[in-house]
């Protein structure tokens, strides 16, 4: 079914790529034919594997970013043009690399173009890091496999969800996201030591990845290695200084090594960023408590 519909699809667009008169034209051409006129729209859901599978995209008609992506890259093999995958934390998109022009679609826009600029602002993210490329299929094919075994790690299939990301790592090496997803499942797993050499390898990738800092720090703190586990902590605040969790594992650092003030100083930046955050309220209270101010900590 799969082949049949993308050759289908293939087929229709034909004829629109060969008439354009120009690089634009195509990319215009797409947009119509899928987003339009076959009816396929955005989901953002990345929770349902229906949504980036491509049989089911194709027969929902329904796809989120990479869900579409797929299905752009698949027509696009098929005609010879030169549409390729992008990814950046968390999203991907596809990117007409033509002659004369470059132009990203984003799917979350109905297929409107954004520059890169807009992505940078929208992901925070600065020059230097590892994103924002475009990829050889081989490496788009390395994103899908990282998104399938994050599936598998929602349901708790660890094990095959390392399976997999072994296997995007074969196709794309070079995303830190496969390193630190692969982190968090060797974590979950309690083989900690593997799991620090991987978000420290996802740290080699991208050093701005605040939260394989924020999950290292809580791993070396768990060996008793809270000068490291402070270094991390404290550079994953310093990347996401809005981020209440991250200021959360800092505070936890600090008072498990007995700098009870430093903590209870992170905790409160913390509680001001999330008021209602009992975890964060009741590392407080145990702080204060720590430092015999019961009365402090009742209220």
């Amino acid at each position: 079914m799969v082949k049949h519909e993308i050759q289908r699809l293939a087929e229709r667009l034909r004829p629109e790529v060969s008439r354009a008169s120009d690089e634009g034209q195509v990319v215009e051409a797409f947009r119509r034919v899928l987003l339009i006129e076959e009816g396929f729209v955005y989901d953002k859901s990345s929770s349902d594997p229906g949504n980036y599978l491509l049989e089911t995209v194709l027969a929902r008609k329904k796809g989120n970013c990479l869900g579409l992506s797929m299905l752009y890259l698949s027509i696009a093999d098929r005609l010879g043009v030169p549409f390729r995958g992008v990814y950046v934390p968390s999203h991907c998109f596809v990117r007409y690399e033509g002659k004369t022009i470059r132009r990203n679609v984003e799917f979350a826009e109905g297929g409107a173009s954004w520059e890169d600029e807009r992505y940078r602002r929208e992901f925070r993210i600065r020059p230097g890091r590892p994103y924002l490329v475009s990829l050889a299929p081989t490496e788009m094919m390395g994103v899908f496999l990282k998104t399938l075994g994050a599936g598998y790690s929602r349901k708790g299939r660890e094990e095959e969800a390392l399976r997999l990301y072994g296997e995007a790592n074969r196709f794309y090496p070079g995303l830190p996201d496969v390193h630190y997803n692969a982190g968090v499942s060797l974590q979950r797993l309690g083989r900690n030591d593997e799991a620090i050499a991987k978000y420290r390898r996802a740290l080699d990738l991208d050093p701005e990845m605040a939260a394989a800092r924020e999950n290292l720090s809580v791993l070396l703190a768990g060996q008793g290695r809270y000068e490291e586990a402070i270094e991390e902590a404290r550079q994953a605040v310093e990347l996401e200084p809005w981020n209440a969790s991250t200021r959360g594992k800092l505070a936890a650092a600090y008072c498990g090594c007995g700098r009870l003030d430093e903590g209870i100083q992170e905790y409160r930046a913390a509680i001001e960023i999330d008021p209602g955050n009992r975890r964060l309220q009741s590392g407080l209270e145990r702080a204060y408590l720590s430092l015999g101010s019961r009365r402090q900590a009742l209220p």
